[in-house]
């Protein structure tokens, strides 16, 4: 009898270790949870409880878990997903209730406790450090364990964070709100070429794409006495501010999350006036509440918002002109990167992806916000394109349009890059090239005619968007003068194309891949089938953030080089299911992290026309923000913390500055007082240096 018994335990074990590794093929959420479950049960993860973590596993919400299970460090990985105006509201009643007797309103300082108004906490100040200092209280202290039901310390947790980030700096109250007085800026006066005249009104300083200026009072020779001339900080919950300033005259103007804007003083940093966007509870958003920058026509800036408008604002009061609804942000559409504007139109396109959205640009009248021209990234039912979706796949074909094109007045044709298909890694379901995804479109800008695509990654699982900034230049080659469009690709190759007709005339790596045998001479990629996901996983190089990403390069036209912020790194890719659920993530599988792909960041220095690495610049930092070149011949970049400047001939590092704060932003640089500054956005804070 006790033989039976044993054999019968030993068959369920059986059955339920089968069962447990079938599901971890089909799912890659469960496999996720379980490889938590194995760190926590093996000591990897002794400062998360087991409530705590199946809690988490199971709530439904994303707590940033694919990276606690790829690195079982909770305090770098966990992020708190209760940040939204309802969540904070909640916290802010369950602070009063509990925590203001001690720690005094808006978290000043009382008898019992602390003031919270610094950016550091002893316990840590991480999302899960918070969270388990509320929990479990401070030894030692007057400060007991929380009796707050698991949800509500959360949102304690999230408000006393904007405690911590909060500054009250001069200038800031709605009656202190200054008028400006600006004069237009006109068409003619956004720089085609480099900026020239000591502003920055554009997001890319000029259409081409460039980030080069011709101002030059900033050189290899005196860049080592730099210094801070200004510094102002904010209360953002995001982990870094991604804005590129527009800078008129001597006012700034910059986006912060979640989503406002705010005119500055281009000398100090003072506020002049803000304007403060009201979004909705409940936002689909990929990563975070990011907003990129903005555009500038006449006495107008233009704002696209994470809930998908796009809102004019008088650059002198702030004042809205118009609001307009670009999409159904109840559909996963959000907008953050800055509009483009030329002639009379300004042009925005959409984010989403991971959403099942379906992709597109578009151009509205500045002076009214009337649509002009919509161009559709997925193709509609019996427009070119639509043949290369199976079956009703382009319904949620993805296609995002998230960073800003570039334009040519002389051909007038406007240049937009476009992002991944949808489902991101389950392809079986959108069999086909799946255009325009991972394409460059060239379009008529006046009426968004398609004038010619071209596919970089035709059938995409890797996620690699074709969304990086494209350069456009000009060179002489055997005496002719000829029009080139460059883009250093997510997917580890650098490109160069014809951009009057969209011709292929190179593609040559610049960070390790392993998913391509080559090129073909059509621009065609040679897939290594050995490369694709699968439910196992499958290492490939580049990871799922690319080789590039959105951060921008720079083209230099004295040197001749395009600058690239480059990653090496490599990703496991899953193949997995996803079912449609409007507004709800559409992956189709997962990836996660490779610790073992060692990864690196560095700047490299390419040749423009055959794409040869002529220098590299590394520090011992992964992560590489957007840079600036300048007729100085110096090239300003960063690397996770740290600002730097290098001889933009040799990739010698002539100073450096450590921020404390992540950058992932590209500096934009102007003339202040006729003198030559330049600022970067770094964390929380905007920051200006000069000489």
């Amino acid at each position: 009898m006790p033989n039976i018994k044993m054999r019968s335990l030993w068959i369920a074990l059986g059955v339920l270790l089968v069962s447990g590794l079938l599901a971890i093929r089909v799912s890659s959420k469960l496999r996720m949870g379980l490889t938590i479950v194995w760190e926590k049960g093996t000591g990897s993860i002794p400062d998360v409880g087991w409530t705590d973590l199946f809690t988490m596993i199971r709530s439904g919400e994303h707590f940033n878990l694919p990276a606690l299970a790829a690195a079982p460090n909770p305090y770098a990985a966990i992020r708190n997903p209760y940040v939204t105006a309802a969540d904070l509201a909640a916290g802010k009643e369950a602070f009063r209730s509990h925590c203001e007797s001690c720690h005094g309103s808006d978290g000043l300082g009382g008898p019992g406790g602390p003031s919270l108004r610094h950016r550091q906490m002893t316990h840590g100040s991480s999302d899960w450090a918070l969270f388990r200092t509320i929990s479990l209280g401070v030894r030692g202290t007057a400060m007991p364990a929380s009796n707050l039901p698991w949800l509500d310390r959360w949102r304690l947790s999230a408000y006393v964070k904007s405690l911590m980030l909060r500054q009250d700096l001069p200038g800031d109250s709605a009656s202190e709100s200054k008028v400006i007085d600006l004069a237009p800026v006109a068409y003619g006066d956004i720089p085609s070429k480099g900026p020239a005249s000591g502003h920055w009104l554009t997001y890319s300083g000029s259409y081409n794409g460039h980030r080069f200026s011709t101002l030059n009072q900033i050189t290899s020779a005196n860049a080592g006495s730099l210094r801070l001339l200004w510094m102002r900080q904010y209360d953002t919950l995001e982990p870094a501010i991604e804005t590129t300033p527009l800078v008129i005259g001597d006012s700034m103007f910059v986006t912060i999350p979640p989503n406002r804007v705010e005119a500055l003083s281009a000398k100090t940093g003072s506020l002049i006036w803000s304007y403060e966007r009201q979004l909705p509870d409940r936002l689909s958003l990929c990563c975070g509440f990011v907003n990129r920058g903005l555009a500038v026509l006449g006495h107008t800036l233009f704002l696209g918002t994470l809930d998908a408008h796009l809102v004019a604002l008088d650059f002198n009061t702030g004042a809205v002109q118009w609001d307009v609804q670009i999409a159904d942000y109840k559909q996963g559409y959000s907008i953050t990167g800055a509009p483009l504007v030329f002639k009379n139109l300004v042009v925005t396109g959409v984010a989403g992806g991971e959403f099942g959205i379906r992709g597109f640009i578009q151009a509205r009248d500045a002076a009214t916000g009337k649509e002009v021209w919509k161009f559709d990234t997925v193709p509609q039912a019996g427009q070119p394109g639509s043949e290369t979706w199976s079956g009703n796949s382009r319904q949620t074909g993805g296609c995002s349009t998230w960073i800003t094109g570039s334009f040519d007045p002389e051909t007038n044709l406007l240049y937009w890059p476009v992002g991944n298909p949808s489902p991101n890694f389950e392809g079986q379901v959108r069999e086909g090239e799946n255009l325009y995804s991972n394409s460059v479109v060239a379009l008529n800008a006046d009426n968004g005619a398609l004038k010619w695509h071209f596919q970089f990654t035709p059938h995409d699982v890797f996620d690699w968007d074709a969304t990086e900034i494209l350069v456009l230049f000009d060179q002489d080659v055997k005496g002719k003068r000829q029009r080139f469009l460059a883009q250093a690709n997510r997917n580890g190759f650098y490109y160069l194309l014809d951009r009057e007709s969209g011709h292929f005339l190179l593609a040559k790596p610049f960070s390790r891949q392993t998913w391509a045998k080559g090129i073909d001479r059509t621009g065609r990629p040679q897939i290594d089938p050995s490369s694709l996901p699968t439910e196992r996983g499958t290492l490939v190089y580049p990871g799922v953030g690319g080789a590039a990403n959105w951060e921008s390069p720079s083209y230099s036209p004295q040197t001749g080089l395009i600058y690239v912020p480059s990653l090496d790194w490599g990703g496991i890719f899953y193949k997995g299911h996803s079912k449609y659920q409007a507004g709800d993530l559409f992956l189709g599988g997962s990836w996660e992290y490779s610790n073992a792909s060692n990864p690196q960041g560095a700047i490299r220095a390419l040749d423009a026309l055959t794409g040869e690495q002529k220098w590299e610049f590394r520090n011992p930092a992964f992560h590489v923000g957007g840079l600036l070149s300048t007729s100085g011949q110096v090239l300003f970049g960063s690397q996770q913390f740290t600002f730097y400047v290098l001889d933009a001939r040799t990739g010698k590092q002539l100073w450096l500055v450590n921020t404390s704060s992540r950058i992932v932003a590209a500096p934009i640089t102007f003339l202040s007082d006729g003198k030559q500054v330049v600022t970067i956005a770094a964390g929380h804070d905007i920051l200006t240096f000069g000489l």
